[in-house]
């Protein structure tokens, strides 16, 4: 009878010691930079886009913490040649005093020129992102853009690319209204055409390949009479290297024309997309293959 009055009042205890302790909201940064807990993350995956880390979370507090993962979290790796993550951010733990918690989270790859994540990799809290990045990743949260496209749109802050990378064929509108937000905060210009690049998630190699594969370009143009035009794609020396439609009859109207310039096999330099009408040229692009 002893033992089990015994064990009774120590359920009890417990449940007045968890009921009486006190609930705070906070980030969890800046639980980490208050003392409040302890915190380890593992790339569980061997990627760097999408939910590939996991935070392991120790409440070292009196208190049951209620946690959210900071938009913009920077972690850093154990091993400094491998690539920092950022975190997209805003997901929920809650902790109680003296337990451990875990969380999965989206990341993308900080600094295109480290080597990619390899699996089981630790890392820790390092920073937050700077205003100009929150910006940029609260758009990619808002519309889910946790892929290739969010992450040109990181690169392009972190590490500089081309504002022109930030595209997706697929999700066209996005894409447009992502580089507009990116050039606002950056104050660059906007692209007058896009280009795709090859991504790498393979542990020590470069998340980044700097080769240009398609470059995509429209054209709009008003026509006030019937005419006869080329649309093509030409090198320093002005030889036709992709033809897109040649000596084509187009009445008048207002035209708008794509391009999809195939760079993968030719030599790194600045092209030309023209349309023309005969010799003159009514429209031109200069296109840089990396």
């Amino acid at each position: 009878m002893k033992k089990h009055s015994l064990t009774l009042l120590i359920i009890l205890l417990g449940t007045h010691i968890s009921a009486s302790a006190k609930l705070q909201d906070m980030n969890l940064s800046e639980a980490i930079n208050k003392k409040m807990v302890k915190m380890d993350a593992v790339n569980t995956s061997g990627r760097y886009v999408g939910k590939t880390t996991k935070l392991s979370v120790t409440n070292t507090s009196e208190s049951v913490l209620h946690l959210k993962v900071d938009l913009g979290m920077i972690l850093k790796p154990a091993d400094s040649a491998y690539q920092p993550l950022v975190l997209a951010g805003e997901e929920m733990l809650v902790v109680q005093p003296s337990k451990s918690g875990e969380v999965e989270v989206n990341t993308f790859c900080g600094n295109s020129l480290r080597h990619c994540p390899a699996k089981d990799l630790h890392y820790s809290f390092a920073r937050i992102s700077s205003d100009t990045l929150l910006k940029v990743l609260r758009f990619i949260k808002t519309n889910s853009l946790f892929d290739y496209l969010g992450q040109d749109a990181v690169w392009a802050i972190t590490n500089g690319h081309g504002i022109d990378h930030v595209y997706n064929g697929s999700k066209d509108m996005l894409s447009e209204s992502l580089i507009e937000l990116v050039c606002k905060v950056t104050g660059r210009p906007k692209p007058e055409y896009y280009s795709v690049s090859d991504h790498v998630e393979m542990p020590s190699a470069a998340a980044y390949v700097p080769k240009t594969l398609k470059i995509i370009a429209n054209f709009e143009i008003i026509l006030e009479s019937p005419k006869v035009l080329s649309l093509g794609v030409y090198d320093s020396a002005g030889k036709m290297i992709q033809p897109v439609f040649e000596n084509q009859s187009f009445q008048r109207s207002g035209h708008r024309f794509g391009v999809e310039f195939e760079s993968a096999d030719v030599s790194a330099g600045n092209y030309y997309i023209w349309l023309k009408e005969g010799d003159k040229v009514l429209q031109q692009k200069m296109v840089k293959v990396d």
